[in-house]
């Protein structure tokens, strides 16, 4: 029987606060990644060439980025990745690049604000794209629930986030080639965040 969940009830409980392992998070990304590394390690070679081009990055990473959602949650339940499966993100292109470009905007203003401010944006709306990908929420809607959640322990997933920039410098840093492993496996650690927190309903 399928879970149908109340995606607003979710919410309003991890705003309340949660307790997020950062080291079983990091290990259920990495057992996400090493399900099918093969597959990711190729989808990153384009993600690698659309996120390496500014324009590209804001026009077409938010499909990139609900794909690699999308493979995550395909192996997690122990489904095959097609490779169809790399451009399904692009079904909802509209809405994610919206989404991509306002979030984008807001983030740009936050640095230009101190950079601070730019920072807590970025952490603020790293679950975005989970709730337009597998909650089709709009836009606005998707940007204010994951404010709303990552503000149930701001530190944790801002320490989350500060991991994952390190990681993939040190990706960037080993020859260029390690971001074809760093990058997936970031977002596979996001996925498994988003669903330890929120949940992802089949």
């Amino acid at each position: 029987m399928e879970v149908v969940f109340d995606i607003q009830k979710q919410v309003e409980e991890a705003s309340k606060g949660y307790r997020l392992s950062i080291e079983s998070t990091l290990q259920v990304g990495f057992n996400l990644l090493r399900k099918a590394p093969a597959e990711f390690i190729i989808f990153s070679v384009l993600g690698l060439i659309i996120f390496s081009n500014p324009i590209s990055g804001v026009l077409l990473g938010g499909p990139v980025m609900a794909s690699y959602f999308h493979m995550a949650h395909l192996v997690s339940r122990d489904q095959q990745i097609e490779i169809s499966d790399f451009f399904k993100g692009f079904e909802k292109t509209g809405s994610l690049i919206k989404l991509s470009l306002i979030i984008f905007l807001i983030v740009l203003l936050g640095l230009i604000m101190l950079i601070l401010p730019g920072i807590y944006f970025a952490v603020s709306y790293v679950f975005s794209h989970l709730f337009v990908w597998f909650y089709d929420k709009d836009p606005s809607e998707a940007i204010r629930l994951s404010r709303k959640t990552v503000s149930g322990n701001f530190g944790q997933i801002l320490l989350l986030f500060l991991i994952l920039a390190g990681i993939n410098l040190l990706g960037v840093m080993a020859l260029g080639i390690g971001i074809l492993l760093t990058m997936p496996f970031s977002f596979c650690v996001v996925y498994a965040a988003f669903d330890d927190i929120i949940g992802i309903s089949n």
